[in-house]
């Protein structure tokens, strides 16, 4: 790749660059030094603490065992020794004495299996066996000693408690052994997110969304989601959140999904997924599998409704199998444990419609991801414990290809990604536990395609076809995280009306990300396609014929930066150990910024629009927040088996890169959009047939970059957060959770023109609204007049531009919730997950109201322009909802069933026309009808599993499994062509069909 020179440009180039035509994109410079210098200072850190201070840190995913111990009178019993033992403990046993008031605590503890003894002279042991721990669960184990001697011993099997009576969040637990059990858990995020109450995701079939950005939203509301994978932050700051989350989940030991009533410990409001990876252990331990979908037993699920509407060939696969193994076990026993993982995925797709140059065969597009884990447990003594991890993630695909996108047109990305960690844990005693880590995560991109280098890049905007390049060709985005945390909890058992587990802790993050858009090369290529960009524009069409130009500023090298402090200090109070009060207070210091940047003119034609220059750093204002989390659980009876809990929590909005401040970056991706007249007819652009001056006749419009800056008035947006939840263990490992939950956000953002005015919209454009075909004067005419709204002439050009995001109390949004779930844990040889969600979703002004499904991931804080036009048709109001269903049942001689039902409601949409006439908005895509006039249908789809296990000896067990997705072969239609014109209602995507999928899995 060329080289530039010059200013900060040079230097910022340089931390983009990459070694090799060959290699691009599998490493950027600077990240290595980062993660270097960063575990320098981690370990120099850590020393000093070691050395300096008697303190230790704690994980929030740890477990703990509470409870009380009486005599047969019911007289509370001080003194008794508890002891807990687990394969899971790196130390033989952990053990406790109970209080003056007959309580006792032993926290900290890792996840997994646990037997609880009890002694105490005089008095029979107790021993409570097969105590199932669970990512931060906390287990209410009471005791009753009977007068005895020591030698007896009473055992209580499989009595573990499945209601938590100190947690007031809504959590739903997925452990090792469900997920190995049902259809879909090992197949990425989406797939297991699918399963827990209130989340809605893509549509997954077999793992189909593997490789594409996990997108989700729970309760009607996206965004703002906090993901992390051994501890260490692995969510986006981007509108949906979902970037680059791809994780290996073969390697997944247990996952915890909170839907409600997060603690201070979370600094945000959405899904809040917590994962822990496989460790070692004394005896070792390994899963090995081979999965396979042969294509011969794929369904074909185009029926005549389908092919009415154009489409002929359904979403399929090409190829699809993936290879996983782990071991893990000791290096000295009690002392060092490895786990290590490595996995490859193929799965090249049938997109839907869409075909080679001959028209007949279908076209493939080729995915492949392959990963690699490392784990490292260290328990230097008794209560020192340090954990090293480290995950990697390199994933191909070639997403830019459909219908609308010609073969020889296709593009995609490339994307590695890292996530690692070293955590340092230490107790002392029963009473102080403190924990501190470093977290990194990072990915990087090189987008690139195949089309020919003489095509110029095209869009018609009413066919929707695209033709030429991507947009994105070129594009190297890079996002690196450093993560510090730390933790420490103290517990107090009589202090001020009953006992108190305080907890102060928190979380720095050094977040940068940018976008390269390098120098225009005719040769650099990447497996095959070109990875960087030839044309510096992109033609706008309109039913084929030339329309406008869009103008981009290449090259560009874009950087946003924040930094972010979450303190937090929580107090779970049990107050007559049947009140639990878990108050929590959160303060966040937010600061993002644009860096000061300089930069060289653009290629022609976007020399005139962007010329070489320097800017000045743009800072956003710094928010300060402090955010209450109140909630409380009252045990109705005290025997831990039925639950009330409930309350408030406000969470402030964290600074987003993507879109507040990489828009007002003047070296983001940033388009001009101009008249243009194809003088000669030819169909290309050529020089004089459009006037670039910025200011000139030609100007429509520009997006993002030097025309966006801060608001100094920009005020953080926040959501609040009532619930009530009813709880109750029906019978021994069977629970019922009901609950009610209430949202609003405040001060939702709007983007405003501060040079244009709401009231400056005074221009009014009617036309003729020309029916679903587009087309005017023929018998789909609904024969009305539809309005838009524009600007005098005298506002137009670019010297009248200068956005900025404002915050608007019309557009605060409500969503009122209910989520009604029944779990039995796998015990008796079943397990069932049953669910039925439903929220009333109010927006008053959606972000993207035409937009495809899809944008109905995005975050909840951004609303419509903060225009005239913006509110057209743009409020949603409406019911959607989702029943789900998983279970596993074991048969005898090892037969084992399972499976995934889900049925959820279809997202409202609304007619959309392209009205053209203007002047200085020659043309406008808006809703002709409200948003829920119409809606997608519901659909259902039903996973399926058989699996027969062979038992083998010292503990080897071979299993051989089919299963078959989307068993009822269901076609439904999950997104159409909004837009009126020759493709309205034409479907864009359908759901996946049945296909089967057959695997081998070795373990011992």
């Amino acid at each position: 790749m060329r080289t530039r020179t010059g200013g900060l440009v040079s230097d910022v180039g340089r931390r983009f660059s990459v070694a090799g035509a060959s290699h691009v994109g599998h490493r950027f410079s600077g990240a290595g030094t980062d993660l270097r210098r960063n575990l320098a200072i981690l370990l120099a850190v850590v020393g000093l603490v070691c050395a300096r201070a008697p303190m230790a840190f704690a994980q929030q995913d740890d477990a703990s065992i509470i409870g009380v111990i009486v005599d047969e009178s019911g007289a509370v019993l001080p003194g008794v020794t508890v002891t807990a033992t687990s394969p899971a403990l790196q130390v033989k046993e952990v053990s406790v004495v109970s209080n003056e008031r007959g309580e006792y605590r032993i926290s900290s503890l890792p996840i997994g299996t646990y037997t609880v003894t009890y002694t105490l002279s005089g008095f029979q042991s107790a021993k409570q066996e097969n105590i199932r721990l669970t990512v931060g669960f906390s287990a209410k184990l009471d005791a009753k000693l009977k007068v005895g001697a020591l030698e007896e011993t009473v055992t209580v099997s499989g009595a573990s408690p499945i209601v938590d009576t100190t947690s007031t969040t809504a959590t739903t637990q997925f452990t090792r052994e469900s997920i190995e059990l049902l259809p879909t858990s090992r197949n990425g995020i989406v797939s297991l997110l699918a399963q827990a109450p209130g989340v809605r995701t893509l549509r997954d079939v077999g793992g189909s969304s593997l490789n594409q950005v996990p997108t989700y939203r729970v309760f009607g509301q996206a965004g703002e989601a906090y993901s992390t994978l051994e501890g260490v932050q692995t969510s986006s700051l981007q509108a949906n959140s979902g970037q680059a989350n791809y994780w290996d989940y073969t390697t997944i030991e247990e996952a915890a999904v909170r839907t409600i009533g997060n603690s201070a410990e979370v600094p945000s409001r959405g899904v809040n997924l917590n994962a822990l990876v496989k460790s070692g252990g004394n005896t070792f331990h390994s899963n090995s599998s081979f999965n396979k979908t042969p294509v011969k037993y794929q369904a074909d699920n185009i029926d005549d409704n389908l092919r009415a509407l154009g489409i002929n060939s359904g979403t399929g696969i090409s190829n699809r199998n993936s290879a996983s193994a782990d071991l893990g076990g000791r290096i000295i026993r009690d002392k060092l444990w490895f786990y290590t993982a490595a996995r490859r995925q193929v799965d090249d797709k049938l997109p839907l419609n869409t075909f080679m140059p001959d028209g007949k065969t279908a076209a493939v597009a080729k995915e492949l991801s392959w990963f690699h884990t490392e784990k490292i447990s260290y328990q230097m003594s008794q209560s020192n414990k340090f954990v090293g991890f480290y995950q990697y993630n390199h994933k191909y695909d070639t997403s830019v290809i459909s219908q609308f996108v010609p073969w020889e047109d296709r593009g995609g990305l490339m994307t590695p990604s890292r996530t690692a960690k070293i955590e340092w844990q230490k107790l002392y005693g029963n009473k102080l536990v403190t924990s501190f880590q470093y977290g990194y995560w990072t990915y990087d991109s090189i987008y690139w395609g195949f089309s020919s280098r003489d095509r110029e890049p095209s869009t018609d905007q009413i066919t929707g076809a695209i033709k030429g390049p991507p947009v994105t060709i070129g594009q190297r985005p890079h996002n690196p995280r450093h993560h510090y945390k730390g933790s420490m909890t103290w517990f107090q058992p009589e202090l001020f009306a009953g006992s108190h587990q305080f907890k102060a802790g928190f979380d720095y993050t050094d977040n940068w990300f940018g976008r390269q858009y390098p120098d225009f090369d005719l040769d650099l290529k990447f497996e095959g396609a070109y990875s960087s960009a030839l044309y510096n524009y992109r033609l706008l069409l309109q039913n084929g014929a030339p329309n406008q130009i869009e103008v981009w500023n290449n090259p560009a090298y874009a950087k946003v930066v924040t930094h972010y402090l979450g303190t937090y200090l929580t107090d779970s109070w049990n107050v007559g150990r049947r009140l639990t009060l878990n108050l929590g207070l959160r303060f966040a210091h937010d600061n993002g910024f644009v860096p000061e940047i300089c930069r060289e003119a653009a290629t022609p034609p976007g020399n005139l629009a962007f010329p070489a220059g320097c800017r000045e750093r743009q800072q956003f204002n710094v928010w300060n927040s402090v955010a209450p989390r109140l909630h409380g659980a009252w045990d109705l009876r005290g025997d831990g088996k039925t639950l009330i809990k409930g309350g408030f929590g406000r969470f402030d909005h964290e600074r987003q890169q993507v879109p507040e401040l990489d828009a007002a970056d003047a070296q983001v991706r940033t388009q001009v959009v101009y008249r243009w007249r194809d003088l000669n007819g030819n169909g290309r652009y050529d020089l004089g047939e459009v006037n670039l001056d910025p200011n000139g006749p030609d100007f429509v419009s520009q997006t993002g970059g030097s025309n966006t800056v801060p608001s100094p008035n920009e005020r953080q947006p926040k959501s609040d957060e009532w619930s009530v939840t009813f709880e109750r263990e029906l019978m021994r490992n069977f629970a019922l959770r009901a609950s009610a939950v209430y949202s609003k956000y405040h001060d939702t953002y709007r983007l405003v023109n501060l040079l244009r005015p709401f009231d400056t919209y005074n221009v009014k454009v009617t036309n003729t609204d020309p029916g679903p075909d587009g087309v005017r004067g023929n018998a789909d005419d609904p024969g009305t007049l539809f309005t838009y709204y524009e600007y005098p002439t005298s506002l137009n050009g670019r010297a009248f531009e200068q956005f900025a995001r404002v915050n608007d109390a019309n557009a605060d949004q409500t969503y009122k919730s209910i989520d009604i779930s029944v779990f039995k844990r796998l015990s008796d040889h079943w397990q069932l997950l049953a669910s039925y969600s439903g929220t009333m979703r109010d927006v008053p002004i959606t972000v993207s109201p035409t937009s495809p499904a899809g944008s109905e991931f995005l975050g909840n804080v951004e609303s419509g322009p903060l225009n005239p036009n913006g509110e057209i048709n743009a409020h949603e109001h409406g019911w959607e909802s989702s029943t789900k269903v998983s279970g596993v049942y074991q048969f005898p001689f090892q037969i084992l069933v399972s499976g995934n039902l889900e049925e959820r409601s279809g997202y409202f949409w609304a007619r959309s026309v392209r009205f053209t006439g203007g002047r200085t908005i020659p043309n406008i895509t808006v809703n002709v009808e409200p948003i829920g006039a119409r809606q997608l249908p519901d659909s259902t789809q039903l996973d399926l599993r058989v699996e027969k296990t062979f038992s083998l000896p010292k503990q080897q067990r071979f299993a051989v499994r089919a299963n078959v997705f989307n068993t009822l072969n269901a076609n439904t239609t999950l997104d159409v062509t909004r837009l009126s014109g020759p493709n309205f209602l034409k479907p864009t995507v359908i759901m996946e069909p049945r296909i089967m999928e057959f695997s081998m899995t070795y373990s011992f």
